[in-house]
């Protein structure tokens, strides 16, 4: 049993099991923001084409690949469709804020 009054050394295994969280963590964050470079792209396009920022058919079929390729790796089909409902959320904002910023620049000029 172990005593909550005194921590206790962490054993080695679990430090390099925290190693490779980490590691996996960084990378995850890379492919974030190569992810929403690429949306912020995205939604510059949209200005030019005069295209709204929500495609609600794309966006349906963004979630259901991610939990079809979550499934092929184990994942749990709940966390992958709540995972990328958060991720393409913040890609709308994103796209709304630029969308936005482009009709407010061109009611100044």
């Amino acid at each position: 049993m172990m005593n909550s009054e005194t921590p206790s050394p962490t054993p080695p295994e679990l430090e390099a099991f925290r190693r490779e969280i980490d590691a996996c963590d960084r990378e995850l964050i890379e492919i974030l923001a190569r992810r929403f470079g690429v949306v912020r792209r995205v939604g510059q396009f949209k200005i030019g084409a005069q295209m709204e920022a929500i495609q609600p058919a794309r966006a349906q079929a963004v979630k259901d690949r991610a939990v079809r390729l979550g499934l092929e790796q184990g994942l749990d089909p709940d966390f992958m469709r709540r995972l990328y409902e958060v991720m393409i959320d913040y890609a709308h904002d994103l796209e709304r804020d630029i969308l936005a910023g482009a009709a407010e620049d061109k009611d100044a000029s």
